[in-house]
């Protein structure tokens, strides 16, 4: 209690004991009337002072309160009706709700749907309205509880933590355009080489058909590195997307998360509904005890008030008989004492029990208004808890789905990069094994030629036409082509 409260409850105090000492002092008044010689005097004197007396003892029964003294506070609350939730436990009015987490998550969303990689915000689109829709409610549930979020913010953070990382994952079709495009300029410069060897066969051009022979296999190597290439490529995006595998791990930590608040929140609200009952029955054993002491109250009023009528009455009578009747008036006068006494009394004890009762329905109402927000708020956290799993689901499913159906086009990517770079190996093999078999050819055909005699040899190039003399192959050949021929017909 502050010290206003006290010194008002002092003042209060003071005031009674005015009351009940003044009712009193007259009270003894009466009783030194009746000891005193009977006169006419006397008698009016009696009967004012009687009239005062009913003055003074409404007053005393009007004018008495109790209700700055503290007769009733949570502490004994919650002893006499066994609570287990104090005040300290209890969401309160004042309690500001706690949700700027929520909002910071809105943001996560709207930036990731402002992603530079538009392909992959087309598979993700539907998760993230969805997910912004989600946080909406929540923060609008929140907006009217006192609850604290930041707990329950934490738990989509790793889920859109890995959605941003699926959304950086490079695109496999977007990364193979530079390797496509330098396959097609080497089909294309292959194409062109085996126009002008046909062209130059047809001339009759041979070494010039046996130069684009060479740059042919050259080009058809470097077609093969660059389909070679694709694997890589293919195996960066497929490392880059298997750190998604394990995403229901993810999501399972988030309904252990969600589950265990929630668990929190339906333990807390069952204590709080516990606490109610007893609350409820408490202000209904109080409302009877009230309605018996209230009839109780009004019966001994309704008695003392008959009393002391009787004892007026009595008195009168003993007016007309107190020479014979002086003891038995001084009797009644102590008595009537003693009941006004006693009556004062009663009337403190009433006063106290009314105030007792008020504080009582006061504390009760504001405990159970505590407890009745309490629930409420709980239900909230419940609903708001149910929102962020079906928003952690969600973001999950769309993770999966996308990891499975990444999964599903680099394998028939990689079947169709091998199938290519088996044909591109073909056409290498058949033409280098083409290459090879003319090389033995004419290496066979120039060892026959040159053990003939010289002179013969002279002999016949008289015979021989000058697009004959041409059609020679040089037997200059660069080593390292050499050395391929070798290993290849060795293979």
């Amino acid at each position: 209690m502050t010290d206003v409260t006290l010194e008002a409850a002092r003042k209060q105090k003071i005031h009674n004991l005015k009351l009940k000492t003044a009712c009193l002092e007259n009270e003894e008044y009466i009783q030194e009337l009746h000891v005193t010689d009977w006169s006419e005097n006397q008698k009016q004197k009696l009967a004012a002072a009687h009239e005062k007396a009913h003055e003074l003892l409404a007053a005393v029964e009007a004018g008495t309160k109790w209700n700055l003294t503290q007769a009733y506070d949570i502490q004994k609350l919650m002893r006499v009706c066994g609570l287990e939730m104090s005040v300290r436990e209890l969401y309160k009015p004042e309690d500001k709700p706690q949700f700027m987490d929520i909002i910071a998550l809105k943001k996560t969303l709207q930036e990731l749907k402002q992603h530079r990689n538009k392909t992959r915000i087309v598979s993700f689109t539907g998760t993230i309205d969805n997910g912004l829709s989600k946080l909406e409610k929540v923060e609008e549930e929140l907006r009217r509880s006192q609850l604290d979020a930041t707990e329950l913010a934490q738990v989509p953070v790793n889920v859109l933590k890995n959605l941003e990382d699926c959304m950086n994952v490079q695109n496999v079709q977007a990364a193979l355009v530079g390797n496509e495009e330098q396959i097609n300029q080497q089909l294309a410069s292959i194409e062109k080489c085996k126009e002008i060897r046909n062209i130059a066969l047809s001339d009759g051009e041979m070494s010039i058909a046996e130069e684009q022979f060479y740059i042919k296999a050259q080009l058809l190597e470097r077609l093969v590195e660059l389909v070679r290439d694709k694997f890589r490529i293919i195996g960066v995006t497929d490392d880059e997307n298997r750190m998604f595998s394990k995403i229901h791990e993810v999501q399972k930590k988030a309904y252990q998360e969600t589950s265990a608040m929630k668990d929190a929140k339906r333990r807390l609200k069952q204590r709080c509904e516990t606490d109610l009952k007893h609350v409820h029955d408490a202000i209904q054993k109080a409302d009877l005890e009230d309605a018996e002491a209230m009839k109780r109250f009004a019966a001994q009023k309704d008695k003392s008030e008959k009393f002391i009528k009787d004892n007026q009455d009595k008195q009168d009578e003993c007016w007309r008989k107190i020479q014979d009747l002086e003891r038995q008036l001084q009797k009644l006068g102590t008595e009537r004492f003693e009941e006004v006494k006693r009556r004062i009394e009663e009337n403190d004890r009433e006063e106290k029990r009314k105030v007792e009762y008020q504080q009582f329905l006061d504390v009760v109402s504001q405990h159970k208004k505590l407890l009745e927000l309490t629930v409420y708020n709980c239900d909230l956290a419940i609903r708001a808890i149910g929102i962020i799993e079906e928003l952690v689901a969600e973001g999950c499913s769309a993770i999966k789905a996308r990891y499975d159906k990444t999964n599903q086009e680099l394998a028939d990517l990689r079947l169709l990069v091998h199938q290519e770079y088996l044909g591109v190996f073909r056409r290498l093999y058949k033409t280098l094994g083409q290459l090879v078999y003319k090389k033995e050819k004419d290496w066979r055909r120039l060892t026959a030629t040159s053990a003939q005699p010289t002179f013969s040899l002279n002999s016949a190039s008289k015979h021989l036409t000058p697009m004959q003399r041409s059609t020679v192959i040089p037997r200059r050949i660069s080593t390292s082509f050499v050395l391929m021929l070798r290993k290849s017909c060795k293979c």
